[in-house]
């Protein structure tokens, strides 16, 4: 193993191994009243349990805060338990809002007589409660007048549910009572239970919520990986039901608040690490090259970060586009370390690249890990000295040349062919004597 794994496992892993919570201990309560507090002590007194500190105010205290002045979070997470209260402390939606987007978790527990500004917060969210003083109703399988109803229309969401309510055949249903809501479709939301096909909200709106598009709890997950939960039911936190027998709320509300809190399906990415297939790392590398790239992935599970078992884990080389999106296997390291290994190519493309591992899942937390490299060209003496598709060129360049050689010689060393000669005869130039002058 390297010496920087090594201090990964050592600086990295061991602070955490005895956290239950990656985003910290710290957890504000706001209930009606502090005595109120006294109907949830069964909730309140498994999150003390598991090691977090809490905070219990009363809606009507004027020194609720989730900032200190300098703009600091003065705590993790936030527990809204005040379902009817018109002011929560100082908090205001845009301020929950804030603190959301600085990282901060937060549960809104809804009821009956919901404020508008609870109302007002779920709809930055994508929830839409119905009116105040509706409620959830089933006539098939609702008791206690009808509002008692019990639900197992859970989401597949492994991430945040146990295989107790998603793996089981006949999964025990958790029992709501509260008000419903509408749920925006979209990728960071994620309907966790929803009513059942005979419940309807009543009265009835406009639109009539029934069945599996009324929604009960919803989750969402925003893209800096803070987690916000909605239940339309500040009843299903209480005593009453934590307690009530054959009913799966008590694992239910551990399991939603562990997520929420971010005790589990939490992932973390080491830095990117790569160099060239021997071993070096220069500062820049040559196009076509053959590059290792590795990254540490690891998941809170159990109170402990393991490595994070996945088949789909990529990279990508990006130049404005991707131009190479390859899968990541787990290294000999894997058990260890939980890294992923990748040999890779570099495309024949110089410019500066950007090396990223973007790895988004429902309900498990962003991966977002990226590295800006510059590919060069090839130098002027490393081109091969000859190139396998010029060889027709090269040929023809050599055919030529011998085409010109033969050419000369032909033209040097062919003899012209001996023309007829012009001069006239001896015989010819002599004058001819006529016989009139012999005669004479």
């Amino acid at each position: 193993m390297r010496l920087h794994q090594w201090i990964w496992l050592a600086l990295g892993a061991t602070p955490f191994c005895a956290a239950l919570s990656a985003a910290g201990e710290r957890v504000l309560v706001v209930v009606p009243t502090v005595n109120a507090a006294s109907e949830y002590s069964d909730f309140l007194d498994s999150l003390a349990q598991r090691g977090f500190d809490l905070s219990v105010r009363g809606a009507g205290n004027t020194s609720v805060a989730l900032h200190n002045d300098d703009g600091t979070r003065e705590y993790d997470h936030a527990v809204l338990l005040a379902p009817a209260a018109r002011r929560l402390g100082t908090l205001s939606p845009r301020g929950i809002v804030n603190f959301v987007n600085d990282g901060g978790n937060l549960i809104v527990a809804a009821s009956s007589d919901i404020s508008e500004n609870l109302r007002s917060l779920a709809t930055q969210f994508g929830v839409d409660f119905a009116k105040r003083k509706s409620r959830i109703v089933d006539h098939v399988h609702g008791n206690a007048g009808h509002t008692l109803v019990p639900s197992s229309h859970y989401a597949n969401a492994s991430a945040v549910l146990s295989d107790r309510f998603l793996a089981a055949p006949n999964a025990p249903p958790v029992y709501f009572e509260g008000i419903g809501h509408r749920y925006k479709e979209s990728p960071l939301l994620i309907p966790l239970l929803t009513a059942p096909r005979s419940a309807y909200s009543s009265p009835p709106e406009d639109s009539v919520l029934s069945g599996t598009s009324l929604g009960l709890v919803s989750v969402f997950q925003t893209r800096t990986n803070a987690r916000v939960a909605f239940s339309g039911s500040a009843s299903l936190f209480s005593n009453r039901l934590l307690r009530k027998k054959g009913a799966a709320n008590r694992q239910f509300v551990t399991e939603l608040s562990q997520w929420v809190l971010q005790e589990k399906a939490v992932l973390r990415a080491s830095p990117l690490r790569h160099a060239l297939a021997s071993g070096d790392r220069p500062d820049h590398y040559r196009v076509s090259s053959d590059v290792v790239f590795e990254i540490d992935l690891t998941e809170l599970r159990d109170g402990s970060w393991q490595p994070y078992r996945a088949h789909d884990v990529q990279l990508e080389a990006i130049m404005l586009d991707p131009y190479i999106r390859t899968t990541l296997n787990q290294s000999s390291a894997f058990s260890v370390l939980g890294t992923y290994r990748g040999d890779v190519r570099l495309p024949d493309r110089y410019g500066t690249f950007t090396f990223r591992v973007n790895y988004k899942r429902p309900g498990l937390s962003n991966v977002d890990v990226q590295d800006i490299v510059g590919i060069r060209p090839l130098r002027h003496d490393e081109y091969p000295r000859f190139l396998s598709a010029a060889y027709p060129y090269y040929a023809s360049s050599f055919v030529m040349i011998l085409a010109f050689l033969a050419l000369s010689a032909v033209w040097l060393w062919s003899a012209e062919p001996k023309a007829a000669s012009s001069a006239p005869s001896a015989s010819a130039s002599k004058p001819l004597k006529s016989k009139k002058s012999k005669k004479m």
